[in-house]
């Protein structure tokens, strides 16, 4: 092999979204790439595969565009023109209730408006000012996530140069339940916006933070959609593919990185399974998760012990999930209307309920009323089926453990009984019309993504002492490490987990602005 076969500018480690994020930016700047993923598939948390029947195409894990339309990413990279296709649909997300009414996100705003309406006249209006808030605030909420932490006094010494700051401090640290209770006034309000904190990332209503996180998510879908990639999730792992190959780029798949080569305290390139040494001039970035990082790859005497005790206090959730995955003879058939034509539905009836559910997962029981996300992708693109036929992607928040022990079959299959169930209460066909299932409890799920540590899609607690300067460890929340050379790119800095690319360009940056 030729030198220009095993010496790049930077080498990254681990080929999910995060990884080929860094690898671009860093190609985007002019330099080699080398991306070296242990599976003989890229993505992560982006994979699409045919897990139930032929010619159905399911999204794994990840499968709408929602957080990743807060960053740059798609636009600076033209990921359009490398083949990237993004659907948005309309109505956006709803939640159905019994009743048989639903709140419902259009990307009008005044539609959803008039959906809010049919609960609290009172209810529509206040979402009006706190979308107003958002809007106000979005270049803080949103370029925040796009860029390294501020430092805990930097951040502090601006928000206190005003009250408005001061004020967004304390919102801050409001729970959900608080903020939702202050301001709403219909169960089905406070149902509808507290699980959009409570399903995509693992925070009770009652945490601290959480209020925030639901104004982001919520804010993000009303002003930005969420897109549906034609093809599936892996439509953007394929497009970043194509990018980073056409800019100095070289991927290779289905070898695992054994260790990171250290040389003089500096990272300087990494072996893999195969025996082969591949090595880097200016730098390793690491999209692998920090304790697997720091207790397999890199070598002992390279890092300080201080450090490594930061590594060992790192925590992922043991509020988790399970999926279900099913090949469905035709769509759901909710009531009303607009539920069923969603980008993304979300079924809870109350705050009380889905409190309830959340804590259960907490002290290790299986919830009786779950609350659950399912994605209507099919309802907006037709190439991951057999013509006529659909998908059912469910999300539903499970205990890592069911009363101290991991899930088992029995277990697992009974759960996704009485989650099909529930989901019958809103769509009655729902388990007449499925053809096969197939269901992932959290080991399962880690087991196929082994970076997904306990199935915990925030790849770390998101709670307060885990965000921000805070995340992964104190003193290392910009992506350096005690290494030189050598970065972290996973969910698990900032600004976490779910497929939005942002901790790998961030990590990219920091590591070209090391480079002057």
């Amino acid at each position: 092999m030729s030198e220009s076969d095993t010496h790049f500018d930077f080498i990254v480690v681990g080929g999910g979204t995060n990884g080929l994020t860094a690898a671009a930016y860093l190609g985007k700047e002019g330099y080699s790439t080398l991306v070296i993923e242990a599976k003989n598939y890229l993505g992560g948390g982006a994979v699409t595969k045919e897990l139930t029947l032929p010619g159905f195409k399911h999204d794994l894990f990840a499968t709408s565009l929602n957080i990743w339309r807060a960053s740059p990413i798609q636009d600076e990279l033209e990921l359009g023109k490398y083949g990237l296709q993004v659907v948005d649909p309309d109505p956006v997300a709803s939640t159905p209730f019994k009743s048989g009414k639903s709140i419902t996100i259009f990307r009008d705003l005044n539609s959803t408006l008039q959906s809010i309406s049919k609960f609290s006249q009172r209810d529509a209006l206040k979402f009006k000012e706190i979308y107003d808030f958002y809007l106000e605030s979005k270049d803080i909420l949103l370029g925040g996530l796009s860029s390294p932490p501020l430092q805990p006094s930097e951040m502090m010494s601006a928000l206190e140069e005003s009250d408005t700051g001061l004020d967004f401090l304390q919102f801050s640290y409001l729970s959900a339940r608080d903020w939702l209770e202050e301001n709403f006034e219909s169960e089905e309000m406070k149902a509808f916006m507290s699980i959009w904190g409570s399903n995509h990332l693992s925070l009770s209503p009652e945490d601290a933070g959480s209020a925030l996180i639901v104004l982001i998510f919520v804010g993000i879908l009303q002003d930005k959609g969420a897109g549906v990639p034609i093809g599936g999730m892996s439509s953007v792992v394929e497009s970043m593919r194509r990018y980073i190959e056409a800019h100095r780029g070289r991927i290779v798949t289905g070898d695992e990185v054994l260790e990171i080569i250290v040389d003089g305290g500096r990272a300087a390139g990494v072996k893999t399974n195969s025996g082969k040494i591949f090595r880097s001039r200016r730098g390793v970035i690491s999209n692998i998760e920090p304790k697997a990082l720091f207790s397999k790859l890199v070598p002992d005497s390279a890092v300080p012990e201080d450090f490594r005790k930061k590594v060992r206090r790192f925590r992922f959730s043991k509020v988790s999930e399970v999926m279900i995955h099913a090949a469905l003879d035709s769509w759901l058939d909710y009531k009303p209307e607009e539920t069923r034509l969603s980008g993304m539905v979300q079924i809870g009836e109350s705050l009380d309920e889905v409190s309830r559910a959340y804590n259960d997962c907490v002290i290790g029981l299986p919830p009786s009323e779950p609350f659950m996300t399912i994605d209507n992708t099919t309802c907006y693109d037709s190439t991951r089926t057999p013509q006529g036929k659909h998908i059912l992607w469910n999300f539903v928040r499970a205990p890592l453990f069911v009363k101290g022990r991991p899930w088992n079959e029995e277990q697992r299959e009974a759960f996704a009984d009485r989650c099909i169930e529930r989901l019958c209460e809103y769509a009655p066909n729902a388990k007449r019309v499925i053809l096969k299932r197939v269901v992932l409890s959290p080991q399962d799920i880690e087991q196929l993504n082994p970076n997904l540590v306990n199935a915990d899609a925030g790849c770390g607690k998101a709670t307060l002492d885990q965000s921000l300067a805070l995340r992964p460890f104190p003193r290392w929340s910009q992506y350096r490490t005690p290494v030189k050379g050598l970065y972290m790119c996973s969910g698990a800095t900032h600004p976490g987990g779910g497929v939005s690319g942002l901790p790998g360009h961030n990590a990219a940056l920091v590591a070209i602005q090391d480079q002057s």
